[in-house]
Parts: C-alpha cells; sequence; structure tokens
C-alpha cells in the first residue's frame, strides 16, 4: 500500500480543503478549525486507510462532512431574515465612507468597499441553494473538481452530479436576475444594490472599514476594481473568478505533528 506523508498533505491539500470549509460555512474561523478536524483525522487513520479511492478524494469527503455539520449548527433564521437585517443596518453608514464616495481622491477607496460588499454577497447568495446544489456547485465551479471525482467525493453517480449542478445554476441564475443590480433581469425596482448593504457589512465584518483604510492606491488597483465592478454576463464565471483564501499549510502541519 502507498505510504503518505502527513506533512506532503498538507501543503499539498491543506489551501483547498480551507477554500472549500469557507465557501460551504463564509465563516473564515470555522474553515480554520475545520481544517484542522479534517488534518487530524486523516493523521489518525492514515494506517486504515484502505486505499478503495485516491488520497484526495478521502481527504475532501472528511473536509465537507465536517463543513456540513458545522454550517448546520447556525441558525437556519439568519438567513432567512438576511433581508431584514440588511434593511436594519441600511443607513449606519459611518461619515467617513460618505466621504469616500463624493472625494475624488478617496473615491476609489469606496469602490474598493463595494467590491468586497460584492463578493461577499456572492456566497450568500449562494446559501439560497439546497445543500445537495450547493457543495456541488462550490466544488464544480469554484474550486474546479472533475465531475468523476465530485461523484467520489458525494459517494453519487455521475448523471446525480450533473443534475445538481444544473439545477444549481438554474436557480443562481433565477436568484441573480430578480435582485442583482449588476445583472438584466426583470424587477429593477426592487434589485438590491452594492450601496444598500454597506451597513450590514460593516456590522457583520468590524475589520473591514480598517482593512480598507490600508489599500494602496495605484493604477492596478484602479483597474481591477473597475474591471470588477461590471455587469454580472455569466453567473458561473463570477463565481469561477472569486480569489481562493490564503492558508499557512505550514503551521498547521507544525501543529499536527505536535499532538500526540
Amino acid at each position: 500500500m502507498e505510504s503518505f506523508d502527513i506533512n506532503g498533505l498538507i501543503k499539498t491539500y491543506g489551501e483547498k480543503v480551507f477554500n472549500l470549509a469557507y465557501r460551504i460555512t463564509r465563516n473564515k474561523s470555522d474553515a480554520e478549525d475545520i481544517v484542522q478536524e479534517t488534518f487530524i483525522k486523516v493523521y489518525n487513520n492514515l494506517g486504515t486507510f484502505r486505499g478503495d479511492s485516491a488520497v484526495y478524494t478521502w481527504i475532501f469527503r472528511i473536509a465537507l462532512n465536517q463543513s456540513l455539520q458545522r454550517k448546520r449548527q447556525y441558525d437556519r433564521n439568519f438567513f432567512d431574515s438576511l433581508d431584514e437585517k440588511i434593511e436594519q443596518f441600511r443607513d449606519d453608514v459611518p461619515a467617513e465612507i460618505r466621504d469616500w464616495e463624493n472625494n475624488p481622491e478617496k473615491q476609489y477607496l469606496y469602490e474598493e468597499l463595494l467590491q468586497e460588499i460584492r463578493k461577499e454577497c456572492y456566497l450568500f447568495m449562494s446559501f439560497r441553494l439546497t445543500d445537495d446544489q450547493r457543495v456541488v456547485y462550490v466544488l464544480r465551479n469554484i474550486l474546479g473538481f472533475p465531475l468523476k471525482d465530485i461523484g467520489l467525493i458525494l459517494d453519487i453517480g455521475l448523471n446525480t452530479v450533473k443534475a445538481r449542478l444544473q439545477r444549481a445554476k438554474a436557480n443562481l441564475r433565477t436568484y441573480f436576475n430578480r435582485n442583482c443590480q449588476w445583472t438584466e433581469g426583470m424587477c429593477e425596482e426592487k434589485k438590491c444594490t452594492c450601496e444598500s448593504r454597506i451597513g450590514f457589512a460593516l456590522a457583520l465584518y468590524p475589520g473591514l472599514l480598517k482593512r480598507l483604510r490600508q489599500t494602496p492606491m495605484n493604477r492596478d488597483t484602479k483597474k481591477m476594481i473597475e474591471a470588477t465592478l461590471s455587469r454580472v454576463e455569466n453567473i458561473d464565471e463570477v463565481y469561477r473568478s472569486l480569489p481562493s483564501e490564503p492558508y499557512n499549510a505550514d503551521l498547521l502541519a507544525q501543529e499536527i505533528l505536535n499532538i500526540k
């Protein structure tokens, strides 16, 4: 049987496991815990791994189960009442941000804030899908897993993978068209705008304002923001373009090797 080195497995798959956990839970602290829990399980069970499947599908099956368990601990009402929460904080916008909006020298900070809100909003939109649809969509369209490997991770047939993926795409497209300002759908007067979510975003992520103040202004930054704040032509491309979150796999490897 092939021998596996836990340090090598963490360095190879740690960041992708973290991004899977983050996309499922939308909470970075939870995602960090899930990565650690996943590789502790892997470390403790490497000796009994039978090799019936590729080691990496085994790792991601563990990570996915851990992520879904953590997600189900959340109060479902949090997601069901998002619209009310957004409305509650609609007017809670600091004067500093109003200044960014109207000051040509600071406007790039305002646009960077909208970009951050838009990125997080896409994650929240994906929570409108069922868990079955969302898991397949995250694995395929955000993390780029082959359809065959998704079937192995989830222990389902290829046709089932394809069916769930198609339903997820259709449901996301419908939701975007009904709600997002960046699409060409119906109900223009009812569409959500990134500006309307500023207060909620700052309440949910209190460290966001501090991080934005540190954003350097240069030509590349301005060009990236302008490209991001544009019309959505392809929903799948939107999700594929979401950047991966960095993760310190070396630190995790050291922590796990110290657990005896």
